[in-house]
């Protein structure tokens, strides 16, 4: 690389619009969240689209109506969000554990990267050989890859959307998170954020269960693996690739 030209890092870094669409409520931030402090601190406009309530998880004395549950999930998450800088979150509630990669999913991703005219979109690894992972997390990430490329940036995709004024268009940049290592090309630092990745994480409530060893333990572990590679003491690894 030589001439000045920008390294793929630097031009993830300098992204101005991010969509960052998660499966469930704490997902963006268990995979993003000190790359997101990053952004927003940087002056990028950065929005959440969480596709389930988390509703699969409603404790036993309120499965018949969990509809206090789901307030509670996607209130923790809109609280993270804001924490973080995150300027929108839009949950689509589909059912926790029945989300399919269907055209009407597809299009609603389609529908908020054409509203938010993202030039970088975050979102799981379909492809990971982690037998351990749960399903919503590949079907989020196959929609997303459809509506990311080509769905989004052509007219003749869900034309109803441009007849309500929103317009193609085309997403530059794909980061891919929860893949296998080897697979890893990014690697974001996040050694100044951290501590808001672990504020984040915390106020997901309802999940402090769900962290095997606890929140700072688990993310800890994580971000020295994740750095590692790259030589950094805590970071945030993801796999890019250009759409164009």
């Amino acid at each position: 690389m030589g001439g000045g030209e920008m390294s793929d890092l630097d031009k993830v870094m300098s992204a101005q619009s991010i969509l960052i669409v998660g499966a469930h409520p704490d997902d963006p931030d268990a995979f993003a969240a000190g790359s997101v402090a990053r952004w927003t601190a940087a002056g990028a406009q950065v929005r959440y689209v969480v596709v389930t309530s988390g509703d699969k998880g409603v404790p036993n004395d309120e499965i018949n109506d969990p509809s206090r549950f789901i307030s509670m999930r996607e209130e923790e998450q809109r609280r993270s969000a804001a924490l973080l800088g995150a300027d929108e979150v839009v949950f689509l509630r589909h059912r926790d554990g029945e989300v399919m990669d269907s055209l009407e999913l597809r299009g609603q991703i389609v529908r908020e990267i054409r509203r938010a005219k993202a030039d970088l979109i975050v979102t799981h690894d379909p492809l990971t050989r982690m037998l351990r992972q749960h399903p919503d997390h590949r079907a989020v990430g196959f929609a997303t890859l459809a509506a990311a490329f080509p769905s989004c940036r052509l007219a003749s995709f869900y034309p109803e959307q441009i007849a309500e004024g929103l317009e193609p268009h085309s997403v530059h940049m794909l980061l891919l998170g929860g893949g296998d290592p080897h697979d890893w090309n990014i690697h974001i630092d996040i050694s100044e954020t951290f501590e808001r990745k672990i504020e984040a994480l915390n106020l997901h409530e309802s999940q402090a269960t769900a962290f095997v060893g606890g929140v700072r333990q688990r993310m800890t572990q994580r971000a020295r693996d994740m750095g590692a590679p790259a030589g950094l003491e805590l970071a945030e690894a993801f796999t890019f690739a250009w759409l164009d």
